[in-house]
């Protein structure tokens, strides 16, 4: 299972810092978790420690029990790992390249992974006005970058639903939409894309739990993505991914089909030319 290595670090912080307060070297740790019957080595207690390597959960257990830590350490693990945690968006941008298949909900822009350099550059400037404007810069094409691996690449399959309003807006100025829809478009007339709206006047609207992500990697536990204005979070427990895929599915049913919604696409360009 994949794991974030700024959690395999912090992980390893508090480990040192038990250890220390235990008065226990390395070798000393090492040595009393092999007598509860599996061996393991100082080396790989230095690997947990500065993040090379990931505590299994025996390992935490006995951790525990040696250090006499009142079950911190496990506490700390769900704390960074587990279901309903905030996320870096470190992680969640490399588990979404990483993926074989995304299928996402956004009811308000475009997913970051779809952005052109302008439109990324307009949603972060007026989202975030205390950056400076170096930082709006290269942060917006840092997206464009990842934009361009992500139209090259063959994985993930990509299944987006939006709300008809994202075709409205105005992001940056009209040039500047008709851009990224034009980029959309694009994607989508190449097979990498496919996407469906969900007309704002449509009674079966499922839309108002706000945007989601669902993760899908075959070697790897499904995961959901929910983000806010302020923060986002992983989703791992079957009930809440389960809940996510209902509501998915929600939606492509009250959605237009793909051909239906790439008309409207270009639709909304010629709107723009007009303008």
């Amino acid at each position: 299972m994949h794991t974030d290595e700024r959690a395999l670090k912090a992980f390893g912080r508090e480990l040192r810092r038990l250890r220390g307060e235990a008065e226990l070297t390395q070798q000393a740790l090492a040595r009393r978790i092999s007598q509860r019957g599996t061996a393991i080595s100082d080396s790989h207690v230095s690997d947990i420690e500065n993040g090379r390597a990931m505590a299994r959960p025996w390992l935490r257990k006995f951790l525990d029990e040696v250090l006499e830590s009142n079950g911190r350490l496990e506490q700390l693990w769900e704390e960074l790992t587990g279901s309903g945690r905030q996320v870096w968006l470190h992680e969640v941008t490399k588990r979404t390249h990483a993926a074989d298949a995304l299928f996402e909900y956004q009811p308000l822009v475009f997913p970051s992974y779809l952005q052109t350099e302008e439109y990324a550059h307009a949603l972060i400037r007026y989202g975030s006005p205390w950056l400076a404007g170096r930082e709006v810069r290269a942060l917006a094409k840092e997206r464009r970058e990842r934009a361009e691996h992500m139209a090259k690449a063959e994985l993930p399959s990509l299944w987006l639903i939006i709300d008809q309003s994202v075709l409205a807006r105005r992001y940056g100025s009209p040039e500047i939409q008709r851009e990224q829809l034009a980029h959309v478009a694009s994607l989508v007339d190449g097979d990498r894309l496919t996407v469906q709206m969900v007309p704002t006047n449509s009674p079966r609207h499922a839309g108002n739990s706000g945007p989601r992500r669902i993760i899908t990697t075959a070697d790897e536990p499904e995961v959901v993505y929910m983000e806010s204005a302020e923060e986002g979070r992983i989703i791992t427990d079957s009930a809440g991914i389960f809940r996510s895929r209902l509501l998915f599915t929600a939606l492509q049913g009250a959605a237009r089909d793909p051909q239906e919604t790439l008309q409207a696409i270009h639709d909304e360009m010629r709107k723009i030319d007009d303008e």
